[in-house]
């Protein structure tokens, strides 16, 4: 047990070193690829200062968050859910319109995106209707009948609906994708279906629903000339190089200029002028010119180390809400990362996702910095749990526990 406890105790470590890490990273790369431009504004640390206020903002909610028990999260789960919702209708009706897209909210000069906190108010919700059911053992489908007695009308037996823990992501992601921001939706809708996935949801019903999505997303891709434009530069970019691809060009350019060495911090030539949106969507490709394949391999090893051991902090916790939360929020690093880095290197389409903690942005930031904490919070509590049973001597291992047998050790 000793050895277990060390273990949980290293997890947290490492999860606390490479979100460290990855905000410095992340900071150094915002003034790499914003200097030029601010010095010919007349403050060359302009953005850096930016981000750096918006860092200390984002400390207030994280401490917040890092200091109280996860399971508050649990109890006030539907009051964050309809502040999240009315302030997305808010942004509809009176948001910022920045390059056509109505995202943000202006506050006093300030600009805050709802959307993103969208994405993990969806997880929590997610969690909080989820775990009563993995405590019961009860049945989880992604899709099923309006009423299941045999007295119902007929229609109400036919009528297949989602399943209530999918009501909430659905609502917000239909708002966001009307401000317009598909690649927002999509994750916001994606990381609870991949969790009522991995709770056990019958992958053989899956069908129905995957192919609900699949026609849906295509009929919306279709819908809007922008995003056909879109799909036609990902798939041949370098026919479009001066028109619709120019964007994704510019980033493989980047990307394969940096070679093993990069070019060196600041020296990289893509951000004048050439790549558009190089500190925000394509942080990445200016980190892969100046810190070459060694440094994007440094943050790909530190996103890999947020996965596994978020992973292993969702496997050891023996709430289920703490093991559904913490999957969550590493699906939310993870799912975020891989999405980014295909965009910017041409394997996806470019759909406006930012990399955690790499991309410039301010209410990504803050709400990077709170997922992180609410996955250290658990982390944390994971090896505190077992330093208790190991002094009282009561709990065996969590490895040779079985998955339905861990409501059986709940916690105070």
């Amino acid at each position: 047990m000793k050895g277990k406890t060390k273990e949980l105790r290293m997890t947290y470590w490492l999860l606390l070193t490479a979100f460290a890490l990855l905000l410095v990273i992340g900071t150094v790369n915002v003034f790499s690829s914003t200097f030029v431009d601010d010095r010919a504004a007349g403050n060359v640390f302009s953005h850096l200062i930016r981000q750096a206020v918006v860092f200390g903002i984002g400390l207030i909610p994280s401490i917040f968050v890092y200091k109280h028990d996860y399971e508050f999260w649990h109890r006030h789960t539907r009051t964050i859910v309809v502040i999240t919702v009315v302030l997305l209708l808010a942004v509809l009706t009176a948001g910022v319109v920045v390059n056509g897209a109505r995202r943000w909210i202006g506050v006093a000069g300030l600009t805050f995106q709802p959307s993103e906190l969208a994405k993990l108010t969806s997880i929590l919700y997610v969690a909080t209707i989820l775990t009563p059911l993995l405590t019961k053992h009860k049945r989880i489908d992604f899709l099923r009948p309006l009423s299941s007695r045999k007295q119902a009308p007929f229609w109400q037996r036919i009528a297949w609906i989602p399943h209530p823990a999918l009501w909430a992501p659905l609502v917000m992601t239909a708002l966001v994708f009307k401000q317009p921001d598909a690649g927002t939706a999509a994750v916001i809708l994606v990381i609870p279906i991949v969790m009522l996935a991995v709770s056990g949801a019958s992958i053989k019903r899956m069908k129905i629903p995957m192919l609900l999505i699949v026609v849906v997303a295509v009929v919306a891709m279709m819908a809007e000339p922008y995003r056909r434009d879109r799909i036609t530069a990902w798939l041949d970019p370098w026919s479009y190089e001066k028109t619709l691809g120019y964007q994704t060009v510019q980033s493989l350019i980047a990307i394969g200029s940096g070679g093993f060495m990069g070019q060196g911090l600041g020296e990289g030539i893509s951000k004048f002028s050439y790549l558009p949106e190089a500190h925000t969507d394509f942080a990445f490709a200016v980190l892969a010119q100046e810190w070459g394949m060694r440094g994007t391999v440094t943050m790909l090893v530190l996103f890999c180390i947020i996965i596994y051991f978020g992973a292993v902090t969702a496997w050891s916790c023996r709430s289920k809400f703490g093991m559904l939360l913490s999957l969550g929020v590493t699906l939310y690093f993870g799912g975020q990362g891989f999405i980014n880095i295909g965009m910017v290197s041409g394997l996806l389409p470019v759909v406006g996702v930012p990399l955690p903690f790499i991309s410039y942005g301010g209410t990504s930031l803050i709400v990077n910095m709170v997922a992180a904490a609410l996955l250290l919070n658990i982390s944390k509590r994971n090896y505190k749990e077992m330093e208790k049973s190991a002094v009282i001597g009561t709990a065996p291992p969590l490895h040779s526990m079985k998955r339905e047998t861990r409501s059986e050790f709940p916690l105070k």
